[in-house]
């Protein structure tokens, strides 16, 4: 008998990195959902993907609204009135230069932790089992250990110190959702995935990417300087989406680099 797929909801699935996840478990027969702010985005970048409209139209519901306010985020987490088994979060913000061209910003300078923590109020308050959550992060705010070269760090800690504060705060939040009791979590486990530095390469395949992992108790992280987009949701799609697939999602409870 063939175990039931998992259900995915996407969160930033116009980004190139969910927009490369969703395609590829699309493409694989899985039900998702996804939250977006442009429904026409989201199906035009799919079907630059190659992904027929008739899966778009059979395995993807899509709802529009605001990642920030808890209706819309319901009906992403729940599209069929059950509980989705799999969260998948790449909400990020636009990086945004001001008088300072060595020190960026955001649109929204907080959109990474208020988003996970909208997604976190959610899930408490709905039924039955608890789904495992899967952040974007990235790498370079590690308190533990150094996870980016030497040369990279003067952009990773003074010109994306705003939005990488984003991304911290968004870990913490996750992190301390699993120190409550069992029975108030949101989520049963989560995987933050750090890439390194986004490109907009093509997918180059698992065997080219190096990975390492942090559990708060000790870090053997995978220091490179890049990842491409592709490469990064093609991760995703392999090690979490199938890994459940398997019995397994290896990298739970864990912080994951992954890079060339």
């Amino acid at each position: 008998m063939t175990a039931r797929k998992p259900t995915i909801a996407f969160f930033g699935a116009t980004g190139g990195c969910a927009a490369a996840c969703l395609a590829l478990t699309l493409e694989a027969g899985y039900d998702c959902s996804a939250l977006v702010r442009s429904r026409s985005k989201l199906e035009n970048l799919l079907v630059a993907r190659q992904i027929p409209s008739s899966t778009i139209s059979s395995r993807l519901t899509i709802i529009e609204g605001n990642v920030k306010d808890p209706a819309p985020v319901a009906e992403a987490l729940s599209p069929r009135n059950t509980t989705v088994d799999i969260v998948i979060s790449a909400i990020g913000g636009t990086m945004v230069f001001g008088s300072n061209p060595l020190r960026a910003t955001l649109d929204d300078p907080t959109i990474c932790q208020d988003a996970i923590s909208t997604i976190l109020s959610v899930l408490r308050g709905m039924p039955g089992p608890k789904p495992l959550l899967a952040v974007l992060s990235t790498t370079g705010i590690s308190d533990r250990v150094r996870d980016v070269p030497l040369a990279m760090i003067p952009l990773y800690h003074w010109v994306l110190r705003v939005p990488h504060e984003d991304k911290k705060k968004m870990e913490s939040l996750v992190v301390g959702e699993m120190g409550r009791p069992a029975e108030q979590r949101a989520i049963k486990s989560f995987v933050a995935v750090r890439p390194s530095l986004f490109t907009n390469g093509p997918r180059l395949g698992l065997k080219k990417l190096r990975v390492g992992a942090e559990d708060g108790r000790e870090g053997k992280p995978a220091v490179g300087y890049t990842i491409s987009r592709a490469d990064a949701g093609g991760w995703i799609f392999d090690e979490i989406i199938k890994g459940w697939d398997r019995g397994r999602v290896q990298w739970e409870g864990k912080m994951v680099s992954i890079t060339y």
